[in-house]
Formats: C-alpha cells, structure tokens, sequence
C-alpha cells in the first residue's frame, strides 16, 4: 500500500536580505527588521517539526546573494541541524540568486540535506518506512541567468508514488534569463503530480491537477511585495490526492495605502489631513489584529508607504512646501503609531495634491476642446502605436521590464494603471492652465 507523506513547498527565502524600511533609530525596530527574514524561517521549521512533515522543498533562492556571508550560513546550518533531529528531509534548488548549490556552501550540512546537480537533473527518492514514497527531480542554476530548458529532462519511471518537479523559473516562454517555459509546456509532462516552483515572490496557484503552484517568498523584503507571505503545506494521501494549504509566515508585512483626497470632504488645513491620515492608519491596524487571531504565527509589524493625491484645498501647504510637509507628518505619525502592537511603521509618505479643479466634467461638456483633449488621452491609453510613442517620450526611465528583476534601480515600469493615473493628471493640468489662461 501507498504511504501517505506531507511536506512543505517554499522559495525565495533570500538569506542575508535586509528589509527595506527607511530606518530607524529605535533599536528594538531596527533589530525586528533585520532580524524578519531569519525569524520566517524559524517560523517554517517549528511548523515542519510541529506538523511533522516528512520534507521541505525549497525551489531556488535560499540565499539572497552568491557569496553567502558566514551569519546566514551558520543560521541554515543551525536550522538543518534541528529538522535533521527530527528526520525531517531537505530538498533545495538554487536559483538565480544563488547559484551553483553545495559547492557554495560555508559549512558542512547534515545528511538530511539534499542539493540538486547545477549540471544535470537529478531525481532523488524519497522513502519512508523502508518504502518509495515520492520522488523529487530538479536542477540548479550554474549561473544567475538561465536559460536552459532543463524542464524537458524532468521524467518520472511511472506514477505509482507522488512525483515532484522543482523548477526556478518566472514561467515565461519569452523570457530567456529564467528558465524559459509556459504553464502548458509543464502540463505535458503526465507523470509530474506536483510542480514546486520559485522566483515569483507571491503566492499563486497556477493549475490544480496536476498541481503547478508558486509558494511566493517566506518574508516580504520591501513595498513592492505586499500583503501575507508564507510556505504551502501539502498532504499526500495513499490515492495519491493532495490538501494544499497555504500557512502565512512573515512577522513583518508590507502595505501601501493610498488615499485620494478628491473622494474625502474638504480639508481646509493640515489638521484636517493628519486627521484623515490617521483614520487610515487606525483601520489599517485594525484590520491587522483581526487577522492576528486567526493566524498561527502573529504578524508583529506592518510597514507603511502612504500615498496621498488628488486635488484639494489642502495643497496650499504643500505647494512651496512640500518636502517640510511630508517630513513632518512622517515623524509625527510614526511617533504615534510605533507605539502600537503590532507595531505599525511608516515607511515613507508621499503628497501628490494639486490645487481645486471645479466642476471638471462639467467643463469637458461644455467645451470641444476640453472633449478632444479627453478623447486624445483615451487613445493614447487604448492604440498601441501611440503608447509606444507615448513610453518613447517619456524616456527611458519608463522603459524598465515587469519583472523588478529584469530592470535597473533607475527605471519604472509603466503599466496601465500608473499610465492611465499620470495621463489623467496631466488632462487636470492641461485644462487647469487653459482655463487660467497659462502659456
């Protein structure tokens, strides 16, 4: 008879990385940030161990860097030491981030360690009880772009046990740098139960039967990775049938709120505002300590980016002042909301007000000019040729890939929504200087 096994799939740990947090001087915050990443792995071990799971899968970026420091490496040992006491298995790829595998590895790890070949694709079985159980296949990257197609030597004897398949990868035939494939290239291969994968740091279930999932990163590491992040737990029955169950991890999260001041009451002064700022702030953290009570392991801390726009009376403070002003009520309200448990700590506040345009709408009925202008934006937003040469214009700052990966610090990527946002404040603007008569 079959035996049923459970394990965990995870990824994009990044070992050695920093939140990015603008930081503090508070030492007990500095100490929870960059202690975050190392405290989700903690979190991963004692639910393996509580669990009892029979493995961990960790499909590439265990590590955020190549040159792995001394620290991390003795915090993973450390770790393997304590699953390896509890016969708990560990099968890990690397990928993109930390290439080559074992060979780069600082201290000699236990037997229940298990590194994939960065050369050839390796299937390891897994046995419990003196039985097969499960078999894992994977391979390495050799280097930090890959773009072999190492998927296609992932085969499996037969289905009579669970087969697993770890692959890094970003899951785009068009993209060359990690590991080239689509969804349905994966699906081709019958004799896979369960694809593992890594690189996106959100988590997302791509395909149900076969299983084809990313698990997303353990710990969110700056703004652009908001909302829960944690590992899947995977219950394998003697039908070979699988629960899958994602577990939030992360001790620290990450969340930009926006607040659009043309959709609240008038703010007649920065009263107003800070008032407004922290009603937001409050519900936030309410919603937060709900979450709380449902969840294992507590998130101990938010990190903040507010984002307030839209045209108000209350731009008159920021007009010449703009940099005063946000400073000011980013230190005002993180005196007042570092306080709280859990912690709430605001990451950076940005203004992007204007002055009052009355009645806009009404002015573009009124007007040809006003309904050409609104028309031209629309085009611009739905003809491909003119994007283009909109993104052309624009530089290329805005001409940075989707994946942050791919891009350089220095550039954005431009979709839809940030495209559509800037087109319209510039219509305001446009229709602002005509009517006050501006060059």
């Amino acid at each position: 008879m079959l035996k049923s096994i459970k394990f965990i799939h995870t990824a994009d740990i990044h070992l050695g990385k920093k939140l990015s947090c603008n930081s503090s001087k508070n030492s007990k915050l500095e100490e929870l940030f960059t202690d975050a990443t190392e405290q989700a792995f903690k979190n991963l071990v004692e639910l393996a161990v509580k669990q009892e799971i029979d493995f961990i899968l960790i499909a590439g970026d265990l590590y955020d860097r190549e040159a792995r420091s001394i620290k991390s490496s003795l915090f993973f040992l450390k770790q393997c030491q304590q699953l390896n006491m509890n016969n708990i298995e560990i099968y890990i790829i690397s990928g993109n981030h930390d290439p080559a595998g074992v060979e780069n590895e600082v201290f000699e790890l236990p037997k229940n360690v298990h590194y994939f070949s960065s050369e050839n694709v390796e299937t390891m079985n897994f046995k419990k009880e003196n039985k097969l159980a499960a078999r894992i296949i994977g391979q390495s990257y050799r280097q930090k772009f890959e773009n072999r197609t190492m998927y296609n030597y992932y085969t499996a004897a037969d289905q009579s046990v669970f087969n697993i398949a770890l692959l890094h990868t970003a899951l785009n035939k068009d993209n060359h740098r990690y590991v080239p494939v689509n969804k349905s290239e994966l699906l081709t291969k019958n004799e896979i139960h369960y694809w593992a994968l890594g690189h996106l740091h959100q988590y997302q279930k791509i395909n149900k039967k076969p299983a084809v999932n990313f698990s997303g990163t353990l710990q969110s590491h700056n703004i652009s990775e908001q909302g829960s992040k944690g590992a899947i737990l995977v219950e394998v029955d003697s039908n070979l049938q699988t629960r899958e169950t994602f577990i939030p991890l992360a001790p620290v999260i990450f969340k930009e709120i926006v607040i659009n001041l043309e959709k609240e009451k008038r703010l007649d002064n920065i009263t107003d505002l800070q008032q407004l700022i922290t009603k937001n702030l409050e519900a936030l953290l309410s919603k937060i300590k709900v979450k709380n009570e449902s969840r294992q392991y507590k998130i101990k801390a938010v990190i903040t980016r507010l984002n307030i726009m839209g045209r108000s009376p209350v731009h008159q403070y920021a007009a010449d002042n703009r940099e005063e002003l946000e400073e000011t009520l980013l230190e005002e309200m993180r005196i007042i909301f570092s306080k709280e448990k859990p912690l709430l700590w605001l990451h950076s506040l940005i203004l992007q007000t204007a002055k009052p345009l009355e009645n806009l709408e009404e002015l573009k009925k009124s007007s040809q000019l006003y309904q050409n202008i609104d028309q031209l934006i629309n085009e611009i937003l739905t003809d491909d040729k003119l994007n283009q040469e909109l993104l052309a214009e624009w530089g290329q700052i805005w001409q940075g890939d989707e994946n942050a990966e791919d891009r350089s610090n220095q550039r954005f990527y431009p979709d839809s929504k940030i495209q559509k946002n800037i087109l319209k404040e510039v219509e305001k603007i446009i229709i602002s200087e005509l009517i006050e008569g501006g060059d």
